[in-house]
């Protein structure tokens, strides 16, 4: 049984993908490769650094013209297939064996693309993707790597559009649980599976002809401590990966306050919150904003109307980067209450699968 499959049959455990930064977008070309033996990396694992240190790492073969990318992006007509090459790379000094699994892309709820493991069938673009190996890849310690050709094939009769699939790595074998702590009655251990995904984005038909068109469907205020934040529903009703940047102006008693909006990519057909700090509009108060983002090929998008400021809260909240913040109880504990997304390629995510065990006083 799979990693995927465990995680599903596990009563009463949790799973939570933590991602790291993203990456801008790069394109590539790649050409069909065959598989060869686990070789040492000139001078250190250098391309295969692209993941978790001391463990290891999965990053695109060089292009035709040797040029290095972060992350596959494919163009290939419905009904058709290509062949690419992925490189997998031990960064620790030790012999491990990684086990390779498909992905779905998914947008992140403030943007940016995120990758959801498949625990049952396949399904969107993760069943693209074929000819991973069955079983382990295992590579001897100090840096070498290994070169793993899969097939991409996109089924007939697919709308043109633009497609985001992933290929992660995952360690054959988990690890021991770790100990998260204990307040005195129950406590809490983890199993934490490092992963490293690459993505794997397809464009079927011309590029060029692809419709590219964003939307805002509302603007809700909200409070993060004593800072109020304008949150903007972004659809994408295109056919592209769409992401933008543009201004909020907000005015106040009088006063006009801008704030800069980076609306983080949008996959066709879902949505995303674009989330603004927003210094100096008062609590408990309704205010009139306007929002211009633009983004494609020069399109300008629009939004107008009034936004309820609620009150602040006197919870402390501490950046985590990537645009997560962590909101800290007096327990010591912390609880995430929102997460940035990365965009095409996660870098060092983790699996935590945690349950809590009751421990009982005599």
């Amino acid at each position: 049984m799979g990693w995927c499959s465990r995680l599903a049959a596990w009563p009463r455990w949790a799973a939570v993908l933590v991602s790291a930064a993203g990456i801008a977008l790069l394109s590539s070309g790649l050409a069909p490769s065959a598989a060869a033996a686990p070789r040492p990396a000139s001078g250190g694992p250098a391309r295969g650094a692209m993941g978790i240190s001391g463990a290891f790492g999965l990053v695109p073969a060089f292009g035709p013209q040797g040029q290095a990318t972060s992350y596959f992006q494919l163009a290939i007509a419905s009904g058709h297939a290509v062949t690419a090459t992925v490189i997998v790379s031990n960064l620790s000094k030790h012999r491990q064996a990684v086990i390779l699994r498909t992905a779905v892309g998914a947008t992140a709820r403030t943007g940016g693309s995120v990758y959801l493991p498949i625990t049952g069938r396949c399904r969107g673009p993760a069943c693209w993707v074929t000819g991973l190996p069955v079983g382990a890849v295992t590579l001897p310690g100090g840096g070498y790597t290994a070169p793993v050709t899969f097939t991409v094939r996109v089924p007939p009769r697919t709308p043109p559009g633009q497609y985001l699939g992933g290929i992660t790595a995952l360690p054959a074998t988990a690890p021991a649980p770790v100990s998260l702590g204990s307040n005195g009655i129950a406590g809490t251990q983890a199993v934490i599976l490092p992963s490293v995904t690459v993505g794997v984005a397809v464009t079927v038909g011309d590029r060029s002809a692809l419709v590219s068109r964003l939307s805002i469907r509302g603007v809700r205020g909200s409070a993060l401590g004593q800072v109020a934040r304008l949150n903007i529903g972004i659809y994408n009703t295109g056919r592209t990966f769409a992401h933008g940047k543009g201004q909020a102006s907000c005015q106040a008693f009088g006063q006009r306050h801008a704030y800069t909006v980076y609306a983080n990519t949008v996959l066709p057909g879902q949505h995303a919150l674009a989330t603004v700090n927003a210094p100096g509009l008062p609590e408990h108060a309704t205010v009139r904003c306007a929002i211009r983002i633009r983004y494609g090929k020069g399109q300008l998008l629009t939004w107008s109307g009034r936004v309820a400021i609620p009150g602040g809260s006197s919870q402390r909240y501490v950046s985590a980067g990537n645009g997560a913040f962590v909101a800290a109880s007096p327990s010591g504990f912390s609880r995430q209450i929102e997460l940035g997304g990365s965009l095409l390629l996660v870098v060092g995510a983790v699996w935590v699968i945690a349950r809590k065990r009751p421990r009982w006083r005599r």
